[in-house]
């Protein structure tokens, strides 16, 4: 077993053949087995420099309406909402004009006061500084960049079949999906998509926008993932999870400036925590009776698994408010672009946060045929990309990574194409949705890629069908070793059929995995995640309909998000805490790497039949203080069903090295609509000191009825790691001052080197300014560092503002973990002249 670490880095013809083959999707999670993983790296998708304008959230001390309403028990008024709301408002006014006739220069793009209490705004270093030594503050953190959690479009059969439960629907159940804009005139759609918001762009109603220069390529992932949840009437009987539900649009995430002077779908933290608000209280009167029951966010922040930041809160607030956040878990796992690591928001721990599984047995293929001259490269079978309608035989011709990068301007040379009527050979990276659109535009009748693309790795929904073949790389590089000496290269792609799905029921290569930062147990569960088959926004050439599959954690927790609606609907009654025990209680173990699948693989059925909900739905002990401690959590048990349980409660071991679990009462009767509280005692004597986790679960009992789990864990960091290193301080010869400071540059946090990488970030770092063994105070302080090189700039001047005298100085930073280990400080000097 690997041992998990804290934590790790559309043709419709084609579709229906697709949902042929797609009987008994949902298998079993194998322990083992090959995950294609070299062959996910490359159709990942890009993420482009963005920059966030020096944009922070401050978060305020003053109680959110969420905070109220936890603290009167949940039942209040609209009218005390409302007032509290607008007292919220008043207050956080007061405050900005205060800071502001101070000098901060505050000016808030998003206020909160629903999930949380604060606003965010473009900050410079001094008004961080001003906000951070505030008595009404709570802290300061900055905003980072979300992106859709999907992979490439991927092909074959679909993988979400047993996820029907008889006379539910979801039905009178609203799911707020925080994505892109929504294509609400898509028939697969229904008309069930109500009026949304818009984050970005006030005013459109959620609706999926164009590129904002390149006409034809409309945002997709919105209208990708409401499909998944409510589609209905499709081709072969297709549809979403609940398609009795319905879907409120909010559009935190859409086309907006990258740093290279273009145009990329993300989104931000503070768009998020807008969505967040809107999700919970629509018309925006201050009142949350009519908050979504479930809220589906599809952007994730890669690494920012943070338990007690601006996300986490404002998930912890709309729990509070009643409403359900689900979450991707990222898809930097195995096959990432780095390393394994749960993503933001999927670090909260009230989050119900989804990883992928490859529910597929079996998985579409295609026929190439490679020739040189008169030499045959290359016959054989291979995963299948696109599906192409007819059988293509073409010329091959290479494109270079720059041409690519062009767009289709990059394939003309002199006003001709040097695609049009060839199969394009793109290399390795360069494989989007764009560049093969590129392609296509310019003429190509077959895209051909530098390397195997696994089965499942792009869209069923290629334009007129053109097939998408990834090539053996030993192949890819004869072939351009043939073009560039001269020698023509034919291609033929054959005819489309299904073979055993290699990756068929594990847990997808490119899946995040746990824990999360603060050692909490993520993801909750996984449910299926690879080529799951929904609407496509617009229309094709010729009018028609369009349909495709998706991949992705994103595609995984909009499953999730579809079953939490299915099960409200059959759970009226229960909270949004008793939702998220009920589906993970009830998921399926089939391995014991709760790293990788938390609890275990969806089963809506057994969610609707359990009668036991666990609150929290996972117990997570976080890091140890220190060996031999005796850790407690305290978990409340619920009965949701309308007869009495007799409730018994036993641990069960995965990988417990060396904890002992008792409960305490063991067990408890319950009364229909009743709960109790149960003490469950961690005993850490004999655990290894050695990093790692060690897991488990908690087994529910109900005479008569399903048992429930709750996995626990117990985290153990690489207290070892350096968490301050490489301290320099360049300093100019002359007077140090705004225009001419002197900078500091040191390396925050790590990745540990073991063979499953752990990722340490900082909670909160501190710049202490010293003189003479005496601390004259903080000159900053920033929170939530993810590893990597950072830089300060000392202007000569004190905490206070204040000009320093000559003399010398001493900067001592402060990094302090959020995991319980150690914190860690280095000294440098420094001179004011």
């Amino acid at each position: 077993m690997r041992t998990p670490r804290w934590p790790r880095v559309a043709l419709p013809a084609a579709l229906a053949a697709a949902l042929a083959a797609s009987a008994g999707a949902q298998a079993p999670v194998p322990r083992g087995g090959q995950l294609d993983e070299a062959g996910w790296q490359g159709v990942l998708g890009s993420r482009p420099a963005v920059s966030t304008g020096r944009r922070h959230v401050v978060l305020l001390k003053a109680p959110s309406l969420a905070a109220r309403v936890r603290a009167a028990g949940g039942r209040v008024s609209e009218a005390e909402m409302r007032a509290w709301t607008a007292a919220a408002v008043a207050q956080q006014e007061l405050f900005v004009a205060r800071l502001n006739a101070a000098g901060a220069r505050i000016a808030p793009e998003h206020r909160y006061v629903r999930v949380l209490n604060g606003f965010s705004s473009a900050l410079d270093p001094t008004a961080v500084s001003l906000l951070e030594r505030d008595r009404e503050v709570a802290g300061v953190y900055p905003v980072r960049v979300a992106y859709p959690a999907q992979v490439e479009e991927a092909s074959g059969p679909p993988a979400v079949a047993g996820l029907d439960v008889p006379g539910l629907t979801g039905r009178g159940v609203t799911i707020a999906l925080l994505d892109t804009g929504v294509d609400p005139s898509h028939p697969y759609l229904h008309r069930a998509v109500l009026p949304g918001s818009d984050v970005i762009t006030p005013g459109s109603g959620g609706v999926a926008q164009p590129h904002p220069t390149i006409p034809g390529r409309p945002e997709r992932h919105g209208t990708e993932l409401a499909g998944i949840l409510i589609g209905a009437e499709g081709p072969e009987g297709l549809h979403g999870i609940a398609p009795g539900a319905l879907v409120r649009p909010v559009r935190v995430a859409g086309w907006q400036p990258d740093a290279e002077g273009g145009y990329t779908v993300y989104s931000r933290t503070d768009q998020i925590l807008a969505g967040l608000e809107a999700a919970v209280d629509p018309n925006l009167d201050g009142d949350t009776h009519d908050a979504a029951r479930v809220a589906l966010v599809g952007v994730v922040e890669p690494y920012a698994s943070f338990p007690d930041g601006p996300l986490a809160r404002a998930v912890a607030g709309a729990a509070a408010l009643d409403t359900l956040v689900v979450v991707p878990a990222g898809n930097d796992g195995r096959a990432g672009p780095a390393y394994g690591s749960i993503a933001g928001p999927g670090g909260a721990p009230e989050a119900l946060t989804v990883g992928a599984a490859d529910g597929r047995l079996v998985a579409p293929t295609i026929r190439l045929h490679v020739r040189a001259g008169l030499r045959v490269l290359f016959e054989s079978v291979l995963p299948m990309g696109g599906a192409p309608v007819e059988r293509v035989t073409a010329g091959v011709v290479a494109v270079s990574r720059r041409e690519a990068a062009r767009g289709v301007v990059g394939l003309f040379t002199g006003g001709l194409s040097a695609v049009a009527g060839r199969a394009a050979l793109l290399p390795r990276g360069a494989l989007s949705e764009e560049s093969v659109e590129d392609a296509i535009e310019a003429g190509a009748v077959a895209i051909l890629v530098d390397g195997l693309l696994p089965a499942g790795a792009f869209s069923l929904d290629v334009p007129q069908g053109i097939p998408v073949v990834g090539l053996p790389e030993a192949l890819a590089r004869a072939v351009r070793a043939h073009l560039a000496a001269g020698i023509p290269v034919t291609a033929a792609v054959g005819a489309v059929d299904v073979a055993e799905n290699q990756a068929g029921g594990a847990v997808a290569a490119f899946s995040s995995t746990g824990l999360a930062l603060g050692g909490g147990v993520k993801p909750d569960l996984v449910a299926a995640g690879v080529a799951v088959p929904t609407a496509e926004p617009e229309r094709g050439s010729e009018g028609e309909v369009r349909f495709g599959t998706v991949s992705g954690t994103s595609a995984a927790a909009a499953v999730v998000a579809g079953a939490a609606a299915v099960l409200a609907e059959a759970r009226p009654q229960a909270t949004a805490a008793q939702l998220r025990g009920l589906l993970v209680g009830s998921a399926r173990r089939r391995e014991l790497d709760l790293a990788a699948t938390g609890a275990g693989l969806l089963d809506l059925q057994r969610a609707v039949q359990l009668e036991v909900a666990a609150e929290p739905a996972a117990l997570s002990f976080g890091p140890v203080p220190a060996r031999g401690s005796q850790l407690e959590r305290r978990l409340r048990v619920h009965n949701v069903s309308t007869r009495p349980v007799a409730l018994e409660v036993e641990a069960s071991p995965l990988a417990p090295r060396g904890v002992e679990l008792t409960v305490d009462p063991g067990s408890v009767r319950l009364e229909p609509g009743g709960s109790a509280t149960l003490v469950v005692a961690a005993d850490t004597s004999d655990l290894s000191p050695a990093p790692g986790v060690a897991t488990g679960e908690l087994v529910l009992r109900a005479e008569g009825s399903l048992e429930a789990r709750v996995p626990w864990a117990v985290a153990v960091p690489d207290a070892e790691t350096d968490l301050l290193s490489g301290v320099v301080l360049e300093q100019t010869g002359g007077r140090v001052s705004e225009a001419t400071p002197a900078v500091l540059s040191f390396v925050v946090g790590s990745v540990s080197a073991l063979a499953d990488p752990e990722v340490r970030p900082v909670a909160a770092l501190d710049v202490e300014l010293w003189r003479g063994g005496e601390e004259l105070g903080v000159l900053a302080r920033r929170r939530e560092l993810l590893p990597g090189r950072y830089t300060f700039a000392l202007t000569g001047r004190g905490p206070g503002g204040e000009r320093l005298r000559r003399g010398a100085y001493v900067v001592r930073l402060v990094a302090r973990p959020g995991d319980g280990t150690r914190l860690q400080a280095e000294r440098i000097e420094y001179t004011v002249r």
